[in-house]
């Protein structure tokens, strides 16, 4: 409901070796050493996130990180129970989301 897409220099190798610095981003699915995918659940929402690295044109190491957050079945009951003012819950997902590409935006990997 809520994705995006972010692109980012690194000096990083390989994902797989790194897994550690991704470790906030929720639990790996390691597709190969270059894309893994990170799911984290939350009460009101679940985050998705793929991480692909790659070398551009230029000879440069690209992360690339697409991401979803997505309100959960809970959120959804309580927008529709306490229609309208119940879905001002989706709110916090949107929240994260921003929160997230911010972190992004200033974080090293």
């Amino acid at each position: 409901m809520f994705s995006g897409f972010f692109s980012k220099k690194t000096s990083i190798n390989s994902i797989e070796d790194r897994l550690e610095d991704f470790s906030h981003l929720g639990v790996p699915n390691v597709i190969n050493k270059n894309h893994v995918t990170f799911v984290r659940s939350e009460t009101l929402f679940v985050q998705k996130t793929k991480v692909d690295l790659f070398v551009n044109s230029k000879e440069e190491l690209i992360l690339n990180f697409t991401y979803t957050f997505n309100p959960n079945i809970l959120s959804w009951i309580i927008g529709l129970c306490f229609f309208p003012l119940g879905f001002l819950i989706f709110i916090i997902p949107n929240k994260e989301k921003d929160e997230f590409e911010m972190f992004l935006a200033n974080h090293e990997f």
